[in-house]
């Protein structure tokens, strides 16, 4: 009898998979996906000296690794465990890494169509990992994420390859402790110059893209310190817009002025108020109240955190400052008050878990509300409001004095720590009685 060639013996291996459903013990569905995203690198090895009819087999096959990671995606221990969602995002990344030459050169339509499916798949879950400082520094991830920027930046064909990496570059850039790998591979000037041909570079649907990867960017102060050394604020004023019909907070619009706030200095933004339109800061705070009020604290794409932080530069500009606190046109209408009040919540909600469960972003977001009072009791006019609200002092003095070590990691240089705010805040109302 004929031994199994390679394409059979992996058919083989994938055959064990067809039967996994959504009912199956947690237990074996988590031993399914890894089992098949461990066997995925011999699938496309396999297709080197596979026949027609075995290459028809591979790609029908396909379906089983999909299928499977549905079923993973939709279980709820997948928002729980967060070791097996890191397992999972390295899993497709190391593929990635292991076939960095995909970008380089030119392949068979099996090969490409599978990394297309690894990077759907990856790009996915970007959002649900929890990154740690050493991951994405080894060589070969640098070599990967050089080789992604360089396909996209010599590609003006619209290519199915751009059209998928240039999402999932996006999405990791949406993830702030990220962005300093991608600005080491080169991002901050490719995505400028990818802004001024991006009608010629993407598809329609992805037309955008490189405008919300330097916004990500923009939220690292290295990012913010490279982008403005190629000019990229002249770049995003020469971009034309036009507001959704239906004013949506999260229209281009917005995220052009967000952009603008974050490479600008204090300086600049306390004597340009004419660049920020009562509509357009009115819209900044209708996002960050969107994003406050759901559970993910996110409205759309935009985590709470963003457009706070742009308010908190924003807020340096007291007319900017009083015109949202005072003369907002939010509707529901919305007092000084219960400005305060809707963040206050916010704070106390976040606080409360604060390093218990790791979350950089949400950490960061308690610095930014922090700060965002801090500049609000520096106001005259609104500073009595910040002292009267218990719920809040009680949550500054209980930083003020905590002697954890907090996590403050890319917090911008235009912000203070948590302890250093809470004391500033508490200071000026003990030699204010």
């Amino acid at each position: 009898m004929d031994s199994l060639s390679q394409c059979q013996i992996v058919l083989s291996k994938i055959s064990e998979f067809y039967r996994i459903n959504i009912n199956d013990p947690d237990e074996k569905i988590k031993a399914a996906i890894q089992n098949l995203l461990d066997l995925w690198p011999e699938v496309l090895v396999s297709a080197n000296t596979a026949t027609d009819d075995e290459l028809f087999a591979l790609n029908v096959s396909r379906a089983v690794l999909t299928q499977v990671f549905a079923i993973v995606l939709s279980k709820d221990f997948f928002n729980k465990d967060q070791l097996l969602v890191r397992q999972i995002f390295f899993s497709l990344f190391n593929i990635l890494v292991d076939n960095t030459s995909i970008f380089q050169d030119n392949n068979s339509i099996f090969i490409d169509s599978n990394i297309r499916l690894v990077i759907k798949m990856a790009m996915s879950i970007t959002s649900f990992v929890q990154f740690n400082d050493g991951d994405l520094t080894k060589p070969s991830d640098h070599q990967l994420l050089i080789a992604i920027r360089e396909h996209i930046d010599q590609d003006f064909k619209h290519d199915n390859l751009t059209d998928v990496v240039i999402s999932f570059i996006w999405n990791l850039s949406d993830r702030t402790m990220l962005v300093p790998r991608l600005l080491k591979a080169g991002y901050a000037k490719s995505v400028v110059d990818w802004i001024l041909t991006r009608e010629m570079k993407f598809t329609i649907d992805k037309i955008d893209a490189p405008i919300h990867i330097l916004h990500n960017l923009a939220r690292h102060d290295d990012g913010i310190d490279q982008l403005n050394s190629y000019d990229a604020l002249d770049v995003i004023e020469e971009i034309k817009t036009q507001p959704d019909i239906f004013d949506d907070v999260d229209d281009m619009t917005t995220h052009i002025a967000m952009i603008r706030t974050l490479l600008s200095n204090t300086k600049q933004i306390k004597h340009h108020s004419t660049y920020y339109s009562n509509k357009t800061v009115n819209m900044l705070l209708q996002l960050s109240i969107n994003a406050a009020k759901n559970e993910n604290y996110r409205y759309k794409g935009s985590h709470v955190s963003e457009p706070l932080t742009v308010l908190v530069k924003l807020f340096y500009n007291n007319e900017i400052l009083d015109n949202i606190l005072c003369k907002n046109e939010i509707k529901p209408s919305l007092t000084t008050s219960s400005i305060i009040e809707l963040f206050t919540t916010l704070l106390c909600q976040l606080y409360s878990k604060i390093n218990l469960d790791n979350d950089l972003l949400e950490n960061y977001t308690c610095v930014v509300i922090l700060n965002l009072f801090w500049l609000i009791s520096n106001y005259e006019k609104y500073s009595y409001l910040i002292g009267e609200c218990k719920k809040l002092m009680d949550i500054v003095k209980i930083a003020a004095n905590d002697k954890q070590s907090f996590i403050d990691t890319f917090m911008p240089r235009t912000m203070k720590s948590i302890h250093q705010t809470a004391n500033d805040i508490l200071r000026k109302f003990n030699n204010n009685n």
